[in-house]
């Protein structure tokens, strides 16, 4: 669903296909491409849904604005928890490695330099993985580089090469502009 003013949706409740509710919407970034996938939006669950679907995980649920079916005066997604919990709980290949996507969702991520780059905040599925992850950035890089603060970046899942606390990529973040230059290039007309 095209989403106008993502702000708006900030606070109603959301309920799953089924008409089951899910939580709140707490959060939303904008994405790297408008036309896709426009926005992204953090729910934060209630406790029936963080207990019995989400193994208790307070972290905010990532959703694109295209789970988003119908709006009003409250959301309803055309993903059931079932699907939710199924792409939460898919494994991601970080370079050598995998992880649960769950591990990867609100930690900090630093480049290859020990600079602090930013945070993951949602994931982006083709083909059944996850290729890229996105990337809240910092305020202060938003600043610098005088970008839309709330945006998020795409960073494709080779880049990662540790993840304990914090997680680390292969790449510098000048190199890391150039890229995401190069990505928004890509989605031009």
């Amino acid at each position: 669903m095209k989403i106008g003013n993502p702000h708006e949706l900030i606070g109603k409740e959301v309920y799953d296909a089924t008409g089951r509710s899910i939580g709140w919407m707490d959060k939303t970034w904008r994405g790297w491409n408008e036309e896709y996938p426009g926005y992204f939006f953090g729910i934060k669950t209630n406790e029936y849904v963080r207990n019995n679907w989400f193994r208790g995980d307070n972290k905010l649920i990532p959703i694109p604005s295209e789970y988003v079916r119908d709006t009003g005066t409250t959301i309803t997604l055309n993903k059931t928890l079932d699907d939710l919990c199924h792409s939460w709980n898919k494994t991601v290949t970080c370079g050598p490695f995998s992880l649960p996507f769950e591990e990867l969702i609100e930690k900090p991520v630093f480049d290859k330099y020990n600079s602090r780059v930013g945070t993951f905040c949602t994931g982006v599925e083709k083909n059944g993985t996850y290729n890229n992850l996105g990337l809240i950035l910092d305020p202060y890089i938003c600043e610098s580089w005088h970008m839309p603060y709330n945006t998020t970046v795409p960073i494709d899942t080779q880049y990662i090469t540790a993840v304990k606390d914090t997680v680390t990529l292969n790449i510098a973040l000048h190199e890391l502009k150039d890229y995401w230059n190069w990505k928004q290039r890509q989605n031009q007309p």
